[in-house]
């Protein structure tokens, strides 16, 4: 017995043994990885040279024998790329950089990853960690349309400890050598074949954890235990709004208990100025615990090839350390994005030292267009300016409204506010005029001129030129339902003579009313009266009524015709129990509000005022019926002329009840088109099955002052956003359609009646 017994001691005593040697060996070999990312360089072609950069625990062997990874490229082939540099950098972390060239055979989205047994042991947030391998992964476009990429460079290395109780803060400074837009977004770790961590958890916060989508500043805020942490963070490139590439990197955070503080870092955290100024500013940093501050920085304006920011000194040492940000900025480094200087102040405190960052954001604004004037010649406005010295920009853009407030822009201000309409598009940038032809007479309009550049961004807008043109022709003020007998829906239509009449012309004055219906165009009035009542008909019964008014003097010579008004007209439809309203009004005039009215008790009601053209009524029943109205409230800007402009539309009955979506058909209209040239939004077109269904077709698409600019019976529409008249482009701005659809329905041939507005951006 006793015999047996100190044998069992003695075996399990060597099996003790043993596991422990393995599990010192596999510690030694496994336990390790730290943090790694993969980045990328284009080389020409499809040819790009890779960069995995591991950042590994000094002590560990293992870091030694690593002097190659295996990576995979996403083309189906794999390869072990070698190592090119081991540096130790301090504080147990260890940097390996690795490089090879890899040439895809073709276009196409590849993921290139690399998976390393060797994660480190013990950490908090990643269960059973040692046996998790590290995966990471970059992304590629290559995409000749959207051009040849380079991925960001992630200029901050990940060493940066924390403590329990403490702020933790860590930025990558990202820097995209191509200028793309970058987002900033935290992801689940990845494990074995790039399957996300089963259990993997943010680290445990007393407020929160998260990631800046701009800027990319993690904020852990703050620890609660210590240990190792492991996070990963993912860098996206946009360019022209479609992802082109990503890079994660996966990395650790050491918290330990410790009483130090974080250092203070001096300095704005905003500077804007004009490309080709100079931008000089110092950094400083201190520390509450008197200890020694190293204050470094990284981003953007270091790393450019012309003309980059310096620092003086490179980096410092010290109780106040300091140093001199100098950047002589050219018209090259103007971009739609912002730069970032991230800004590192790390104090030598012992066990644990610990670093605050700031994110210095730096805006180089394009110059305004300078000595920017109008002249008014009858009803044209000429625009002069002189030659724009940048000649990276791609056009210049030239805006206009109706009233004048000449604002100023803020200091950081670049592009026009709303309420603009553009009204050319100038891509030749030795021009330095403009004329803009036939404007409405009698109104006051602001010109203001921008240039654009090839990645959309804007230059600081131009002061305001301000003109009034002639009030010479009569103005239509009223195309209004007869509001003293709203069900008739008999049309009152009103306009005003003109205050500034030429000499030549004698009086008495007469006015000819035009009707205009689709295609079709009628004289309703001849006489001297400025108010007719157009009682042959009604507006319940149309979808578009426009009107205008020509006036002539004793001998019948034109003195001039107003421009277009269109009556105010509403529809509203039944979904998902709730009455839809919508309007048009396309007018010379401003609309300031919009009054809706709804019956109730069988008298009308206010129940709404809104400044769109659009109302949603929740308050309705199923299987009721429910009647509306709208009276709009406009004016013009010149002095003398009525105002508020008042206007009501018909009355439209609705009845609500839930309406399921016929499969056979259904047909659904855009609010935005982009008639750029890229494929995307570039046609005013409906999405719609059952197209075999329509018996009938008609679409009517207009500007604000009820010109007609299309109209077709095509039931997909195909407007190319250009003007049918002229063939030219229209201006980017708000118009308007009325649509009228007949198909073949459940119970034989319907009607669809759609009608909105279109936002048109170039």
């Amino acid at each position: 017995m006793n015999m047996v017994f100190r044998l069992g001691i003695m075996k399990r005593k060597l099996l003790l043994i043993i596991g422990l040697f393995f599990c010192f060996a596999f510690s030694a070999k496994a336990t390790h990885q730290r943090a790694a990312e993969i980045t990328y360089t284009w080389l020409g072609g499809n040819a790009y040279e890779f960069t995995l950069t591991c950042y590994t625990y000094s002590p560990s062997p293992a870091g030694l024998q690593r002097d190659s990874l295996l990576v995979q490229w996403g083309d189906g082939t794999e390869e072990y790329i070698p190592r090119v540099v081991l540096q130790n950098l301090g504080d147990d972390y260890t940097l390996n950089v690795y490089k090879k060239i890899h040439n895809f055979a073709s276009s196409g989205l590849f993921t290139i990853s690399m998976e390393d047994a060797n994660r480190n042991f013990g950490v908090v947030n990643v269960p059973n960690s040692v046996m998790v391998p590290m995966h990471i992964e970059t992304e590629l476009v290559i995409n000749p349309f959207l051009g040849y990429n380079n991925s960001v460079q992630l200029l901050n290395a990940p060493v940066d400890k924390g403590c329990v109780g403490k702020l933790y803060l860590h930025n990558p400074s990202a820097y995209d050598p191509d200028g793309d837009s970058l987002s900033y977004r935290l992801v689940t770790c990845k494990g074995q074949d790039g399957m996300e961590i089963a259990g993997y958890t943010l680290p445990q916060a007393s407020q929160s954890f998260d990631i800046d989508p701009v800027t990319g500043e993690l904020r852990w805020d703050v620890p609660m235990l210590q240990g190792e942490y492991n996070v990963a963070i993912m860098v996206e490139e946009w360019r022209h709004g479609i992802k082109i590439g990503s890079v994660v990197r996966d990395m650790q955070i050491l918290v330990s208990h410790c009483n130090n503080d974080l250092p203070e870092i001096q300095c704005d955290d905003l500077y804007c100025l004009v490309a080709g100024e100079q931008l000089s500013f110092v950094i400083s940093a201190s520390d509450p615990n008197s200890d020694n501050v190293t204050l470094t920085a990284s981003g953007a304006p270091l790393e450019l090839s012309i003309s980059p920011a310096l620092l003086n000194p490179e980096s410092d040492f010290g109780l106040q350390p300091q140093m001199e940000f100098l950047w002589n900025t050219t018209y090259a480094h103007i971009r739609n994005i912002p730069y970032q200087l991230v800004i590192h102040a790390k104090d030598d405190a012992s066990p644990v030292s610990l670093t605050n960052l700031k994110t210095v954001t730096i805006n180089v604004m394009a110059p305004k267009v300078q000595n920017f004037a109008a002249e008014v010649h009858g009803h044209d406005v000429t625009l002069t300016w002189s030659a724009y010295p940048c000649t990276n920009a791609s056009a210049l853009l030239v805006y206009r409204k109706v009233s004048c407030d000449g604002y100023a822009p803020d200091a950081c201000e670049t592009g026009i506010r709303e309420g603009y309409q553009l009204v050319a598009t100038l891509n030749d940038l030795s021009v330095t005029s403009y004329t803009d032809h036939n404007l409405l007479q009698g109104v006051e309009c602001e010109y203001r001129i921008v240039a654009r550049f090839p990645d959309g961004a804007m230059s600081i807008v131009s002061d305001a030129a301000c003109v009034r043109l002639k009030n010479d022709s009569p103005l239509m003020t009223h195309v209004s339902n007869d509001s003293i007998d709203l069900v008739s829906g008999h049309v009152i239509a009103c306009w005003a003579r003109p205050k500034e009449i030429d000499e030549q012309y004698v009086a008495p004055y007469s006015y000819a009313l035009t009707r205009i219906l689709g295609d079709e165009s009628s004289m309703v009035y001849e006489g001297a009266d400025t108010t007719f009542l157009d009682a042959t008909v009604d507006m319940a019964e149309h979808t578009l009524l426009i009107y205008k008014v020509e006036m002539r003097d004793a001998g019948q010579q034109l003195m001039g015709t107003s421009a277009t008004a269109s009556a105010v007209m509403l529809t509203v439809n039944s979904l998902d129990n709730e009455a839809q309203l919508t309007w048009t009004e396309a007018v010379p005039w401003l609309v300031d509000s919009t009054q809706v009215f709804k019956e109730v008790d069988s008298r009308f009601v206010k129940v709404a005022v809104v400044t769109g053209m659009a109302y949603t009524d929740t308050d309705v029943e199923s299987d009721e019926t429910y009647r509306y109205y709208v009276r709009t409230f406009g004016r013009y800007t010149m002095e003398g002329i009525l105002r508020p402009l008042i206007n009501y539309s018909a009355i439209r009955t609705v009845r609500i009840g839930h309406e399921e979506p016929v499969d056979a058909f259904s047909y659904v209209l855009p609010n935005v088109i982009t008639p750029n040239g890229d494929g995307y939004n570039d046609i005013f077109e409906p999405k719609v099955t059952g197209l075999s269904l329509i018996t009938g077709a008609k679409t009517v698409i207009f500007n604000r002052w009820g010109n007609i600019l299309h109209d077709t019976d095509d039931p997909l529409i195909q407007w190319d956003g250009k003007s049918r008249q002229t063939k030219m482009d229209c201006p980017a701005g708000t118009y308007f359609y009325v649509t009228d659809i007949t198909y073949q329905g459940e119970t034989g041939e319907e009607t669809l009646h759609l009608q909105g507005s279109i936002t048109l951006v170039r």
